[in-house]
């Protein structure tokens, strides 16, 4: 429904009782019956203003019909004039005026590895996030906060060494390699072996060395480069890389200065920085003087904020660092800042059984290719693909395939454990991400190949009174509610929901609803305005979603 339709009534009421009431605008519903569209707002929201809602009665503008009071619900009923100015632009969805900064930190992988699986949901929803944080007109950061630090490194510069690794190899396969005798180190049983790599990490922390630091520059080049490849694949950009280097001992005195002065740090018994938090005792600053992720998540909070003016940071992170965050807003409490306010945890579960056909694995880049590699063959098989696979079948194919893993894991509860299943992700009947590149597809061939036929300047709900029409309709009028309740709840899976709707929907509209052949050109000009109004709404949820849309397949 039109924006300014919902801040009409969200601001009559407010000035019905001083004061007013929040939330009036999401609360706000869509319904549709065989006779009319109403927008429906429970006696609830309004409760105990009995003198507001007899006024409300007398509520009416040029798109406002009537307004209707029961026990249960304020039902304002919507003329043509509403439903056409919503077909003016059915994407705009600006839920409020109030304009946000922020910072989503996500994806947020170790160099010097591949990107493992258990970054893939942080990826994905992130993205998601920020696209849906900008897509209601805050301003947004997208940042990648790499782990290039710690005594991983050290045991990495030690596998080096063993393994007597040269640049050239390093470059032939960097992140494989790199892999390598990180493992090789870090298994090994030799206690030397830890002892050389907590040194590096300490000299690294404390103060200098030429060559370790080029060697360590190199690596995180070498990931960048390719974790930029993978990022690509997903339709995946940052605005900004940081770099848990970034804040070393050296470079963060005035914070640990703030916090000692401050009384949050203490020193324990065995040399320990520490803060307390309740009845725990969290450590700080390592007896050797070195820091931890902790310490590097407050140092990096505080510098953001300074150079950023933001409103809040949303770190996109497992379920599992529940205890970390408690931690982090803590300490940010105790500083004298509001914790809850400019830090919030977008927590997720995990993903069950993720593996390739050919056997167990925890590399994206292996199950992207996988996916790829099925959607191919399939493609090759299907009846129905219309573009030549020679030329550009094999980059479709990544799109797909990669478009059914996003949605697979957005279309979940973000909080809850999954299972990863092939036949589910990449079945063409079912609701799929392969479903929605199709719908778009076939959505925009209709418009191509209809091209002679001038689309209705506006809606004429006299021309379209067939059930699946009004179906569409009535979708289409739901898109910014639907978004309300995404940002509101910070879920993807009501986004993903509706989208299958909408694309069930002009299937069976598709069956029904001929435009090419239909004998009168007006309904016709109605039937391609209702085809072409979907297929923007469903191009905009899938921009929000972070996937590459196609056109042919």
């Amino acid at each position: 429904m039109s924006v300014h339709l919902r801040k009409f009534i969200s601001s009559k009421i407010n000035e019905l009782k001083p004061g007013g009431y929040k939330n009036i605008n999401g609360l706000l519903q869509i319904r549709h019956n065989k006779d009319n569209f109403e927008l429906k707002l429970p006696i609830k929201a309004v409760y105990g203003a009995t003198q507001l809602i007899e006024q409300l009665t007398i509520l009416r503008n040029d798109e406002i019909q009537d307004v209707k009071v029961d026990s249960s619900e304020i039902s304002f009923l919507l003329n043509n004039l509403s439903i056409k100015n919503t077909f003016k632009n059915p994407t705009k969805v600006l839920l409020t005026d109030d304009q946000k900064k922020y910072i989503v930190e996500y994806s947020s992988p170790n160099i010097a590895k591949p990107f493992h699986m258990g970054h893939l949901r942080s990826t994905i929803i992130g993205n998601f996030l920020s696209n849906l944080l900008k897509r209601i007109d805050h301003k947004v950061i997208q940042m990648n906060y790499l782990g290039d630090y710690g005594t991983q490194f050290g045991f990495l510069k030690v596998g080096i060494d063993m393994e007597k690794l040269t640049d050239e190899e390093i470059m032939k396969n960097p992140l494989q390699n790199l892999l390598k005798v990180y493992v090789a180190a870090n298994s090994s049983k030799d206690p030397e072996v830890a002892e050389k790599a907590r040194r590096i990490f300490e000299i690294m922390e404390l103060k200098n060395d030429d060559e370790i630091m080029e060697q360590w520059r190199k690596i995180k080049q070498y990931t960048l480069e390719e974790l930029k490849v993978i990022y690509e694949r997903l339709n995946i950009k940052y605005d900004v890389y940081e770099f848990e280097s970034m804040y070393r001992r050296k470079d963060i005195e005035d914070v640990i200065k703030l916090l000692t002065e401050k009384n949050i740090l203490e020193k324990d018994q065995e040399g320990k920085m520490i803060v307390r938090i309740g009845e725990r005792s969290v450590p700080f600053i390592k007896s050797d003087s070195t820091t931890l992720y902790l310490t590097r998540d407050v140092a990096a909070f505080l510098s953001r904020r300074k150079k950023y003016r933001i409103d809040k940071t949303f770190y996109v992170v497992d379920n599992g660092q529940n205890d970390h965050f408690t931690a982090f807003k803590n300490v940010v409490n105790q500083m004298g800042l509001n914790g809850d306010e400019y830090i919030q945890h977008i927590k997720f579960g995990r993903i069950r059984g993720m593996s390739t056909r050919k056997g167990n694995v925890v590399f994206l880049k292996d199950i992207l290719d996988e996916a790829k590699d099925l959607m191919f063959k399939k493609q090759q098989e299907s009846k129905t693909t219309k573009v030549d696979l020679s030329k550009c079948g094999e980059g479709i194919a990544d799109i797909l395939g990669t478009s059914a893993i996003v949605v697979n894991d957005l279309r979940q509860k973000r909080q809850r454990d999954y299972e990863f299943n092939w036949n589910k992700i990449l079945q063409l009947s079912g609701d799929s991400g392969v479903k929605f590149q199709y719908t778009h597809c076939r959505l925009y061939s209709l418009e191509r190949e209809n091209s002679n036929i001038n689309e209705g300047e506006e809606l004429n709900l006299e021309l379209i009174k067939e059930l699946e029409a009004q179906e569409l309709v009535y979708l289409i009028l739901k898109y910014q509610e639907i978004i309300y309740h995404s940002h509101n709840e910070l879920e993807s899976c009501v986004l993903v929901k509706y989208l299958f709707d909408l694309c069930n929907s002009a299937s069976r509209a598709f069956k029904t609803l001929h435009v090419k052949n239909c004998e009168c050109k007006a309904t016709a000009s109605q039937r391609l305005l209702l085809f072409n109004t979907t297929r923007k709404v469903l191009k905009d949820g899938l921009d929000i979603l972070g996937l590459k849309v196609l056109n042919e397949m």
